[in-house]
């Protein structure tokens, strides 16, 4: 009876991901999804103020310039996510086609949560909310000139959207498991 040094070729560690920097396999997985999600949303939210700078017009009003920047920017937060979090496929394509409709289903679902949002006009409840229990750190009413803003409800529809995309990414993404031989039950 011997002890076996040698591991078994069956216990091979898994391939790690190839990311942007091998130095990022280093960081967990969440935290670079966080990171990559702060990145992607920056790059979104500047690309898509230079778009309505340069093109609202009448007859391009900004929600439909949002909507052709998504779609544009789907392979860019893509290609982002896959070198900082899920490691660059093998075959792009179509991974960007499996990963496609988790962003056209988080721009969907903004779009809802925030039509829901101005319906109930949640931007008022946040301000009166701040206003009647943190006054002393400086929230006070609007005036009645003041533009006002969807700070509150931007806020929470990018959260939403993020958990939303995060678990969606993460199932899409996930390594593929070892099929279980079949006839046999655990």
């Amino acid at each position: 009876m011997g002890i076996d040094v040698m591991p078994s070729k069956t216990a091979e560690e898994p391939a790690k991901p190839r990311l942007l920097h091998e130095s990022l396999n280093n960081i967990p997985q969440g935290p670079r999804f966080g990171i990559s999600g702060a990145l992607c949303n920056v790059i979104f939210i500047a690309g898509f103020n230079a778009c309505v700078e340069a093109f609202e017009s009448p007859t391009m009003p900004a929600s439909r310039i949002y909507s052709i920047f998504y779609c544009c920017y789907i392979p860019v937060g893509h290609a982002i996510n896959s070198l900082l979090v899920f490691g660059w496929p093998t075959k792009y394509l179509p991974s960007l086609m499996s990963n496609a409709p988790i962003g056209l289903t988080a721009m969907m679902l903004g779009t809802l949560l925030t039509g829901y949002f101005d319906r109930i006009r949640f931007e008022h409840m946040a301000d009166q909310f701040l206003i009647n229990n943190f006054s002393y750190l400086g929230f006070t009413e609007p005036e009645p000139d003041e533009e006002r803003s969807e700070f509150y409800s931007s806020l929470v529809v990018m959260v939403i959207t993020g958990v939303w995309s995060y678990l969606l990414s993460v199932w899409v993404n996930a390594a593929p498991t070892a099929n279980k031989p079949e006839g046999k039950e655990l």
